[in-house]
C-alpha cells in the first residue's frame, strides 16, 4: 500500500459533512500504548515513526487530546529532512496539516511545543473555558461540552469548514474511545511492536462499549512489516 492507500484517501468522499477519520496508535504485543509510569517513547521503531510523518502529511489535520498534550508535550508537525536526515517527508510550513488539541478546559500551556510557528495550531476548548493565555499563540475554537469532553460532531464540522478532508487521530486513549463510541472512526492504523509491558495504558480507555454485544468488529485490509513492527490496517464494519 502507498501512503494515500494507507490513509484511505480513496474513501474520503464516502463520508458527508465531516472529515474522514483515520485513527492511528502504536502498541506492544500486550496492547499497551504507554508504561505504568506514562512513558511511551518509543514503543515502535524509527521506521514506523518515520512512516507516521508521511501519514500525517497526507491528511489535513493531526488531532490529539489534552491528556496526550500534558503527558508528552508533542510537537505534531510533519518533520522534514532539515529536522532529521532519516526522514523522507519534506513539508513546507505553509503546507503543514493543522495541529489540533482537543482541550475542554484549556489546560494547554502557552509554552507548549505545539504552539511554535512550525505549523498552524487549533486549540478546541469548551465555550465556558478560560483560554486567555492562548490569545495570539493559537487559533482557539470554542465548542459545546458533551457528556464527556467536547461535542465531536461540532469539532468535525469546524475542521471541515477549514478544508480538512482527512483527519489523523493520534490519541490519547480517552479521546480515541469517544470517537470509536460515537461511530466516527473510518479507518484504523495500528503499529504493533514485538515487545511486552504487562502494565500501562491500553489503546482505548472509557467510551460506551461495555459488553460483547456492543463490540466493534473490523475488517482487516492489510498486514505488513514496518521495520521490526507489524502494521495493521482495518476499517469498522458498519
Amino acid at each position: 500500500m502507498n501512503i494515500s492507500e494507507l490513509v484511505g484517501a480513496g474513501e474520503w468522499t464516502t463520508v458527508e459533512g465531516r472529515p474522514y477519520v483515520v485513527y492511528k496508535y502504536a502498541a506492544t504485543l500486550d496492547g499497551r500504548i504507554a508504561a505504568a509510569d506514562s512513558t511511551s517513547q518509543w514503543i515502535t521503531s524509527a521506521e514506523s515513526r518515520a512512516e507516521v510523518h508521511s501519514l500525517r502529511a497526507a491528511c489535513q489535520a493531526t488531532v490529539v487530546g489534552s491528556g496526550t498534550q500534558q503527558a508528552d508535550n508533542p510537537h505534531l508537525a510533519v518533520r522534514s529532512l532539515v529536522d532529521d536526515p532519516t526522514l523522507r517527508v519534506a513539508v513546507p510550513v505553509d503546507e503543514q496539516p493543522w495541529r489540533v488539541i482537543v482541550d475542554s478546559n484549556a489546560r494547554t500551556p502557552a509554552g507548549a511545543r505545539v504552539l511554535d510557528d512550525a505549523a498552524p495550531t487549533i486549540i478546541a476548548v469548551a465555550e465556558d473555558a478560560d483560554a486567555t493565555h492562548l490569545d495570539g499563540v493559537a487559533t482557539v475554537v470554542r465548542l459545546p461540552r458533551a457528556k464527556e469532553g467536547l461535542d465531536l460532531d461540532a469539532l468535525l464540522r469546524e475542521l471541515s469548514s477549514r478544508g480538512v478532508r482527512g483527519m489523523f487521530l493520534e490519541g490519547g486513549p480517552t479521546l480515541a474511545a469517544s470517537f470509536v463510541s460515537a461511530g466516527l472512526v473510518d479507518r484504523i492504523i495500528a503499529y504493533i511492536a514485538p515487545a511486552l509491558l504487562g502494565r500501562g495504558k491500553s489503546a482505548l480507555q472509557g467510551g460506551t462499549i461495555e459488553t460483547m454485544d456492543d463490540i466493534l468488529r473490523c475488517e482487516l485490509l492489510d498486514v505488513a512489516r514496518s521495520g521490526p513492527d507489524i502494521r495493521l490496517i482495518a476499517r469498522p464494519r458498519r
